[in-house]
């Protein structure tokens, strides 16, 4: 087993004690270590005693050789008998030899040693070959305690358990106070797995405090049969310093005549507490108990020292007092610490210096400066506050001018001059915070942007408005790019596309269209406010978790012709030579009032494209309703809004998403066809809420509506436009499609 290296650094040692200590300690055991480092060791030992011995530090109490140490405190110098050369520090006080790696007077009183490991070996029949209780006889004068908060108790074995003892006591049923140890058992040789100590070969507890002996008690059970696993082993360890290991406890290569185990010579280190348990005799005392200061059995001999009771059993020790540092067993052992040149554990606030003062130090402000924080003479409070103030004042007043100044500049950019001159109602930024209540209710979110829910006065009345805000830069681009693409170096006012789009909102009117009724031109991308409508979109209404579809088939197909209405409009207009495609057709595009009309969305608001030469470039609707030629060749015609549409026909009777499955992998406008051409209509795809495949007159009139409507979608997606219905047409034949309905069921 590798041992940790016995000649350890007063730095390691106080660091090592500080994890056990209370933060604020830190910094102090730090700058105590760093002064140790290099101090002059003949000021913790008697004049004319031994310093140190193989590298380890001899401060009093501790010493070697007559006055050179307190009583119980005697360790002794010997050569090193491990075959290599040199001087080693043992204990004194026993007849074993107890190697010293460690000895601490302060601030945590402490030696740390090396013990022996308690054995016991078997042969195969389970009989005891050899043993030892790792009994060592280091505290005859009772200076020494086993640390509880250093050490821990570790058993090795494979069917055995262990314990040791503490406080010993009489008058009782038992000899001790209290008993730790802890149970391993391993019945396979697989079974230890290096690094576990749980149970399985292997053990560890805490210790109690007041533990003064390192004897193991080791019953165990029957070890018959039991040769991969031929010794058990007990011993108390610093925490930290042993991980266990399979090789520690499973042995295959020890002789049958061998009766000692492999690690016969084994030792562990441990640290014991140590205190000043005696005044003269054996009495143990504590500080209240302690001789007076002037009697020489008094063990806190420095001016500058204190004296702690111990917290491991009877007796006190002694620190030096606050802003010294030393061996406070020692007359003139506590020194002042210089706390000035360690200004990082005994900081001064800016604009002072350091003064080292006996046990303390002081922060002097320097000349013009006062008080605790060495704040200036000359108060620049109220200046500092005033200056501040008139910074807010004019910065506020920079921005508002400078926000006005741009917000005019995008507003004259996106013609905001022509728009009003031709009387379109036009909004403030301010007034839009006022109207949507600083944009506190969100009614959904597109490609577009967010749209919030706004209220503005009609006379007397509040009237309820959505407000569509675009919030991503990206849109920025992209709206710049399709109103203006081949003018990229114009504004908007001059390119006249935009201006023309806005006209042609304001101008149009239809009952199922979604009315414009005013906008924000005070932003890159205006705001527009259009009128409210209550009942979310036909996208809600068909595939919602949250509201399962109601609408019977002649609710859809009203739904279905005042759609095709308002889209026919749009395109029957002709305004200044120029036609007008919607771009993006699609349920959630179709909004619902609470009487289910519909009313048709985002013209123009998502993209606002303009009809030259029968076709456009660069739109960017969705690609479940997206025209497959329109992909192909980029131009978008009258023709792709049929498609869209068509696609919005098969949604209503199939109620299935234009991709659909939990993948999305399949596209409805392509299952449908191959549908209605292997089997002649789409009957097994139609809405089973709306389609039944029975025999009764409300069966067959319903199929007869569905497969109408099924023919119509299927027109609407011909490869070649040309043989696609106009809007027009498919509104005629939806209306042919309701009266025969209305017809059957009358």
């Amino acid at each position: 087993m590798k041992l940790a290296n016995p000649l350890i650094t007063k730095l390691s040692l106080l660091q090592a004690v500080s994890k056990t200590m209370s933060p604020l300690m830190v910094p102090v055991l730090l700058v105590l270590a760093a002064t140790a480092a290099t101090a002059d060791n003949s000021m913790s030992v008697m004049p004319g005693c031994q310093q140190s011995c193989g590298g380890v530090d001899i401060p009093y109490p501790f010493g070697t050789g007559t006055g050179c140490f307190r009583k119980g405190f005697e360790v002794a110098c010997i050569n090193n008998n491990n075959g290599s050369a040199g001087e080693i520090l043992v204990l004194a006080t026993t007849d074993q030899t107890i190697r010293v790696l460690q000895l601490s007077v302060s601030p945590v009183p402490e030696a740390r040693v090396l013990l022996p490991v308690a054995w016991q070996c078997f042969n195969t029949t389970g009989d005891v070959t050899g043993s030892y209780s790792g009994d060592v006889d280091f505290n005859r004068e009772g200076v020494y305690r086993i640390s509880n908060t250093q050490n821990e108790l570790f058993v090795l074995g494979c069917n055995t358990y262990a314990y040791t003892n503490g406080v010993r006591v009489h008058n009782s049923r038992f000899r001790y106070k209290y008993f730790t140890g802890c149970i391993t058992v391993t019945n396979d040789a697989t079974d230890p797995r290096d690094g576990a100590c749980a149970g399985l070969g292997c053990c560890h507890v805490d210790i109690p405090p007041g533990i003064t002996d390192t004897s193991m008690s080791m019953p165990g059970w029957s070890h018959a049969n039991q040769d991969f696993c031929p010794c058990d082993y007990a011993f108390i360890v610093e925490k930290g310093n042993y991980t266990f290991k399979v090789s520690d406890l499973l042995s295959t290569h020890i002789p049958n005549n061998q009766t000692m185990p492999l690690h016969v010579d084994w030792t562990m280190p441990l640290r014991l507490d140590w205190a000043i348990r005696d005044n003269g005799s054996t009495a143990a005392v504590s500080c209240a108990q302690a001789p007076n200061k002037t009697d020489h059995e008094y063990a806190c001999r420095s001016s500058r020292s204190e004296c702690v009771d111990s917290t491991n059993g009877p007796g006190y020790f002694c620190n030096c007092t606050k802003g010294y540092e030393g061996n406070p067993y020692i007359v003139g052992g506590c020194t002042n610490i210089n706390e000035c040149l360690h200004p990082e554990s005994y900081p001064c606030p800016s604009g002072s210096k350091c003064i080292d003062t006996d046990g303390g130090y002081k922060c002097q402000c320097k000349f013009g400066r006062r008080g605790k924080q060495c704040g200036p003479l000359i108060p620049t409070t109220a200046l500092a506050l005033l200056a501040t103030f008139v910074a807010v004042i004019l910065g506020s007043v920079a921005i508002v001018l400078l926000q006005t100044r741009n917000n005019r500049k995008t507003f004259n950019k996106n013609g905001g001059k022509i728009l009003e001159a031709k009387g379109i109602k036009t909004y403030t930024k301010r007034e839009l915070k006022n109207i949507t209540d600083r944009y506190s209710k969100r009614l959904g979110e597109g490609h577009y942007g967010i749209v919030y829910e706004g209220k503005i006065m009609d006379g007397s009345e509040a009237k309820k408005v959505a407000v569509k805000c675009s919030t991503a830069k990206r849109v920025v681009h992209r709206w710049k790019k399709l109103i203006r693409p081949h003018v990229p170096q114009q504004g908007l006012e001059e390119d006249g596309s935009f201006i023309n789009e806005i006209k042609f909102q304001f101008s149009v009117t239809h009952k199922n269209m979604v009315q414009l009724l005013g906008c924000c031109l005070e932003t890159d991308i205006p705001i527009l406010v259009f009128e409210f409508v209550s009942n979310g979109s036909l996208d809600d209404a068909l595939h919602s978790d949250m509201n399962p579809c109601t609408l019977s088939l002649l609710e859809r197909l009203d739904i279905a012709i005042g759609s095709a209405e308002a889209i026919a409009y749009m395109h029957s207009l002709d305004i200044d030579n120029q036609k007008h495609v919607h771009g993006d057709i699609k349920p959630s595009n179709i909004l619902l009032d609470d009487s289910l009309s519909p009313k048709v969305s985002d013209f123009g608001s998502s993209r606002l494209l303009s009809v030259d030469n029968y076709y456009v470039r660069a739109v960017a609707g969705d690609t479940g309703y997206m025209d497959p030629l329109y992909i192909k060749t980029q131009h978008f015609t009258l023709e792709c809004d049929v498609y869209s549409f068509g696609v919005v026909l098969l949604e209503l009777i199939t109620r299935k998403r234009a991709r659909y499955e939990d993948d999305g992998n399949k596209l409805l406008p392509l299952e449908f066809v191959r549908c209605f051409k292997d089997e002649g209509s789409g009957r097994t795809m139609y809405d089973e809420k709306i389609y039944s495949s029975g025999v009764d007159a409300q069966s067959q009139r319903n199929t007869l509506c569905l497969d109408g409507i099924g023919m119509l979608a299927v027109r609407c997606l011909k490869e070649d436009k040309r043989e696609r219905p106009t809007m027009a047409d498919v509104v005629k034949e939806l209306t042919e499609v309701k009266v025969i309905a209305l017809s059957q069921a009358s």
